[in-house]
C-alpha cells in the first residue's frame, strides 16, 4: 500500500479532548489509534455502517466493546474526520 492510498484520519476537537481524558486507560486509547490506522487503510471498513442517507458518513464499534465511532470521509481531500467517538 502507498501513501497515495492511504486517508489521512484527523480527529475533531471534541474526539481530542475525550482522548486525553485523563480516564481514558491506555488500553481504550492504543485500541481506537489502532482503529484509526484501519480506517486509514480503509474508510469504508467491514462493520461500518453508512448514516442516514450519506454514505460518506459512517460509525463503526471501537473494538473489544469499547464505544463507537463516528466519521465523516471527505473524498475531496482524501482524509477521514473523526467526529464523535463515545467510550462504554
Amino acid at each position: 500500500m502507498s501513501e497515495d492510498d492511504l486517508w489521512p484520519v484527523v480527529p475533531s476537537e471534541v474526539v481530542a479532548e475525550t482522548l486525553a481524558h485523563p480516564s481514558v486507560s491506555p488500553e481504550v486509547f492504543s485500541t481506537v489509534v489502532a482503529l484509526t490506522v484501519a480506517i486509514c487503510e480503509n474508510p469504508w471498513l467491514a462493520g461500518s455502517e453508512q448514516v442516514g442517507l450519506d454514505a460518506d458518513w459512517r460509525e463503526i464499534l471501537i473494538p473489544r466493546g469499547f464505544g463507537i465511532a463516528e466519521y465523516r470521509i471527505d473524498r475531496k481531500s482524501q482524509q477521514v474526520i473523526l467526529t464523535r467517538i463515545v467510550l462504554f
